[in-house]
């Protein structure tokens, strides 16, 4: 029976079939890295501000900070290996941080062959060790499996450019906002000023927005703020911190004003929301 999930726990590395069916239009943030390989059905999962399409053999990797949602869905069903963050980062050392980002943007495979066979044989191969009962070398097995498909996967999306995604986008504008997103999940705790995102990034707030909107038809506010009260729905669920503790936590100046933050893009105080889990 397909597992279901909670995308804001952080676990040690899991093999497991899925439905994804709690995250059926509820943006979750992960805190962990994956890749999926669609077994049976079709859906389309949205990730952060694009939409992809999977049917089975398609293959799509998460990364920590990801905000993930399945929407269209019909008998859909993944199979999911997941390792934390800094198995991630381990895996991911002998890539340069723009190779990175490509991998983040080009993140789905829906008719590439080698790439599902690649995975199939991955999965096939660690299933071995994850039906050993008591294997004490998952980790080090997941970890040296994950920088072959990090090394082999940018070596393919070199190879292949025509397989590429598209959009209407230059590569500039395309670059500049994966920089404000990443930078968005890091330093969301510290502001929420549009001014300090655009500074990070040496560029006008002005510019910002045209990149924003050109892209999710959004402004750079909303998505911080978005974002943000995404985290803090996380860690009001999943910690024993007080609302103050909270407030603090997240750079609010004073409780109240933490408490009317939330409020306004939730509709529930910080507390009912605790309440209700």
């Amino acid at each position: 029976m397909p597992i279901d999930i909670n995308f804001s726990k952080t676990t040690e590395p899991r093999l497991f079939t899925t439905d994804l069916g709690s995250y059926v239009s509820d943006p979750q943030v992960v805190n962990f890295g994956a890749i999926m390989i669609c077994r049976h059905g079709k859906a389309c999962v949205r990730v952060n501000f694009d939409e992809w399409q999977l049917y089975e053999g398609a293959v799509l990797t998460l990364f920590p900070g990801d905000v993930v949602s399945l929407m269209q869905h019909c008998e859909f069903e993944v199979e999911m290996l997941q390792y934390d963050a800094v198995m991630l980062r381990e895996a991911s050392l002998q890539l340069e941080q723009t190779v990175y980002e490509q991998l983040r943007e080009d993140r789905c495979r829906q008719d590439s062959p080698v790439v599902t066979d690649i995975i199939n044989s991955m999965f096939r191969l660690l299933h071995v060790y994850f039906d050993q009962v008591g294997c004490v070398c998952i980790a080090q097995l997941v970890l040296l499996q994950l920088k072959a498909f990090f090394i082999g996967f940018h070596e393919y999306l070199q190879r292949t450019p025509s397989v590429h995604r598209q959009d209407n986008c230059s590569p500039r504008v395309r670059q500049l906002f994966n920089r404000f997103m990443m930078l968005v999940e890091s330093e969301y705790k510290k502001s929420r000023d549009v001014n300090y995102y655009a500074a990070l990034l040496n560029i006008t707030p002005k510019y910002l927005t045209v990149i924003v909107r050109q892209i999710t038809g959004q402004t750079p506010k909303r998505i911080i703020d978005h974002y943000t009260v995404l985290q803090l729905r996380l860690r009001l669920r999943n910690s024993e911190l007080s609302i103050k503790q909270i407030a603090w936590e997240f750079n609010f100046s004073d409780v109240s004003f933490f408490c009317r933050f939330f409020k306004r893009h939730t509709g529930m105080s910080p507390m009912e929301m605790r309440e209700n889990g």
